[in-house]
């Protein structure tokens, strides 16, 4: 009897050692106003599925993208909107981030990104100049 209880323990915590390893969808909240970016978290972790929550409580429209910074002569728009949504690795769209709006982002870091290499930010006209972005590491 006491052999069978010592069993169902060990089975117990080997299943919960199993468990431990995984990790859950980690919520995140993320702000936009005129002209800035705050987050609840500013490091990540590659392969941890995040949910990031993003309201505008700014006065006019914003989006929402998640690239790399955009080095000084690109600054002067010589990319045009589509190829800045190409480069992007995930975006909330203008048009759903309208003042007072919240919209929710589902993504996963697929790889590391030291600091420097990736940034929240906003291209909408003159919102990056202005500095709309926020910097962010992923281990």
């Amino acid at each position: 009897m006491v052999w069978k209880k010592f069993l169902v323990l060990i089975a117990a915590a080997l299943g919960l050692a199993a468990c431990g390893g995984q990790k859950g969808t980690v919520e995140v909240q993320v702000t936009l106003t005129e002209f800035g970016i705050e987050s609840s978290l500013t490091e990540f972790e590659a392969g941890v599925p995040y949910r990031l929550v993003v309201t505008n409580e700014g006065a006019v429209n914003h989006e929402f993208m998640i690239m790399p910074p955009l080095t000084e002569d690109q600054m002067g728009m010589t990319m045009d909107m589509h190829e800045l949504d190409e480069n992007a690795l995930a975006m909330i769209a203008e048009d759903q981030l309208t003042p007072g709006a919240t919209a929710t982002l589902e993504f996963t870091f697929p790889e590391a990104a030291p600091a420097g290499a990736l940034e929240f930010s906003c291209h909408t006209p003159g919102h990056y100049e202005a500095g709309m972005k926020l910097p962010i590491v992923v281990k």
